[in-house]
């Protein structure tokens, strides 16, 4: 299938992402949810093809908003038939796609093995998603270029100890503040660091992080 470049849309200045996913599988208002707060805090559109009513036949649509967005995500919890072929679509005409995927919604066995070691976003919550969401946008938006999602977390977890450093104390509220990232991500930064770099002191809201050994004793 091919499209002449003319006829299809400009791209916006405004960022655009091009999003498939099963929607018998989940609740459309809340899925969505997730990427309507990310739109407000990151000012990129997110576009799913039903929302966009044109004359078009609707795998002409769908080429025209995966070629006019920046990327697409192809969601294939349940292995959905059509996003998957949606998904060999973009593999065809695109290096420019992610894979997104709720591995207790998807028998592993029923992705093909071509894809089952690609590097992919997985998650277990609609939280999940919008965490690992956000770091993909900053990846992909950066205010300083990171070679990948873990590149990325390796940096702000040595943003954290150094703020740490400086200011011994801090509620994970302020380290979302300072890191200049929503709460949910600084949690997804900070919680593997528990332990092994991080301590702790209080409880829920009155939690206070500090480097090993650093913080305060009764």
């Amino acid at each position: 299938m091919t499209t002449a470049q003319s006829d299809l849309p400009e791209k916006s200045l405004r960022k655009q992402v091009f999003v498939a996913y099963s929607y018998r599988l989940y609740p459309k208002d809340d899925y969505r949810q997730v990427y309507k707060r990310l739109e407000q805090t990151y000012e990129v559109t997110f576009i799913f093809a039903d929302e966009k009513i044109t004359n078009m036949h609707i795998m002409k649509k769908i080429e025209s908003f995966i070629r006019s967005s920046d990327f697409s995500l192809f969601d294939i919890s349940g292995w959905n038939p059509n996003v998957t072929l949606e998904l060999g679509f973009a593999m065809a005409v695109s290096e420019q796609w992610y894979i997104a995927l709720d591995p207790t919604k998807t028998e592993t066995k029923e992705v093909p093995s071509d894809l089952r070691g690609l590097d992919r976003i997985e998650y277990g919550s609609y939280t999940d998603l919008h965490a690992k969401l956000s770091l993909l946008l900053e990846q992909r938006y950066p205010r300083r270029r990171a070679s990948g999602i873990d590149a990325l977390l390796a940096e702000r977890r040595a943003e954290v100890v150094k703020l740490l450093t400086e200011s011994p104390g801090l509620s994970i509220t302020s380290i979302a503040q300072l890191l200049g990232v929503e709460v949910d991500v600084a949690k997804l930064i900070v919680k593997p660091m528990v332990d092994s770099q991080l301590e702790t002191t209080g409880v829920k809201k009155g939690t206070k992080y500090y480097l090993r050994g650093a913080a305060p004793r009764k």
